[in-house]
């Protein structure tokens, strides 16, 4: 039986635009980071799994499973957790020092979070969130038709995955609480926008630089001419996000942790944009075939937007210089090129254009890429 441990812990935030934000986060172990987001946490379908919250913050916290039934804590069932008449916590909760241990057995297998139930007006802004990935019964990595989201025979293949969890940041709710004033939540103002708890550019860091240590996970996507590329989509935050990749349409084929399938009939669809609501999570399957690409003939008869492969005016890109996959070339004086071996880099951002800024300043906030390699390791893509 899988047994997790989690740490409520506090901690300090990295802008790339040089501001250092206080937040509440999930940590792995007694002595590590609190992050943003928390650790991953993987399970099977039918599995059950222990989840043992340490909660090293000053006040209540908790830890709420949405889509999974009958949860218990301390061996007994959730139920909330009032104070003086008032509603403190939607599930049992750890006092300041003390633990709390959940166990569950996930029914379905889908993308889900975590996140707290105590004050989650509050603790989950803070940061207090995660993603729960739960894996089919027959779920096996080494043959492809039981490498799926959902189940053999459920049209869910894919041959990379990637976890994008959502979020914002309102710098003056991070320093009311640190300075323990009130704070009003009507007054909510978020000044930055989050993959994975990065802004952009930091989003396209590998994972676990040590210059971010309290925001591990990059959300740069990753894959092959036609590979199908699993997303995960989390909202994590309060807003709305409508998230959209360039370069092809993606098919989605769950919500919330269910399979879009009526008995035998594939309700599955393709979509532009996806909006990303507070607190649901999309299954997606992207595919770059590239119009006219063989292996032997690496350039597509429609090339990529060179557009997509800069950004504005900052005098730097990801174009390779060449249309050639897998190739470079020469690009333009004074124009630096961030290319690696000659992939094709289509955008994948919030179509809102605000939340494409750190507080204002284009680029930045939730946007990253996906990068179309020639050639690619197995071992990228890999939730474990």
């Amino acid at each position: 039986m899988p047994i997790i441990d989690l740490w409520a812990k506090e901690g300090y935030l990295s802008t790339p635009d040089g501001n250092s934000i206080y937040f509440w986060g999930f940590a792995k172990s007694e002595t590590g980071p609190a992050q943003l987001p928390g650790p991953y946490i993987i399970a099977k379908q039918g599995e059950t799994i222990t989840v043992n919250l340490h909660n090293m913050l000053s006040e209540p916290v908790s830890v709420s499973f949405p889509g999974q039934p009958e949860v218990l804590a301390d061996g007994q069932p959730v139920a909330p957790r009032y104070s003086n008449g008032q509603l403190l916590s939607f599930v049992n909760h750890a006092e300041s020092g003390s633990t709390v241990t959940y166990t569950f057995t996930p029914t379905h297998p889908g993308t889900f979070m975590y996140e707290s139930g105590t004050t989650p007006h509050k603790q989950v802004p803070m940061g207090l969130y995660g993603g729960l990935l739960v894996r089919p019964t027959d779920y096996n990595p080494d043959i492809n038709e039981y490498k799926t989201v959902y189940g053999f025979g459920t049209n869910t293949e894919y041959d990379r995955e990637y976890l994008l969890i959502t979020g914002e940041i309102d710098p003056s709710l991070h320093q009311a609480v640190r300075e323990e004033r009130p704070y009003h939540v009507s007054k909510y103002l978020p000044r930055y926008w989050t993959l994975n708890g990065r802004c952009a550019p930091d989003t396209m860091f590998l994972d676990n630089v040590n210059y971010l240590p309290h925001q591990p996970y990059g959300s740069m996507v990753m894959g092959q001419p036609g590979e199908k590329i699993l997303m995960r989509y989390i909202g994590a935050g309060v807003d709305n996000h409508p998230l959209h990749p360039h370069g092809s349409h993606a098919r989605v084929v769950a919500m919330d942790g269910r399979l879009l399938r009526n008995g035998s009939i594939d309700l599955s669809f393709k979509r532009f944009t996806v909006l990303v609501g507070a607190g649901q999570t999309y299954d997606l399957i992207y595919q770059w075939d590239g119009l006219g690409y063989t292996p032997e003939n690496t350039i597509p008869t429609t090339l990529p937007d060179k557009r997509n492969m800069g950004i504005g005016d900052a005098g730097w890109t990801m174009w390779s210089g060449s249309p050639y996959l897998g190739r470079k070339g020469d690009i333009p004086v004074g124009v630096v090129s961030y290319n690696e071996f000659g992939e094709y880099y289509f955008m994948l951002h919030s179509h809102e254009e605000l939340q494409i800024t750190n507080w204002g300043e284009f680029p930045g906030g939730m946007m990253t890429w996906v990068a179309i390699y020639s050639s690619l390791s197995p071992d990228v893509g890999m939730l474990k």
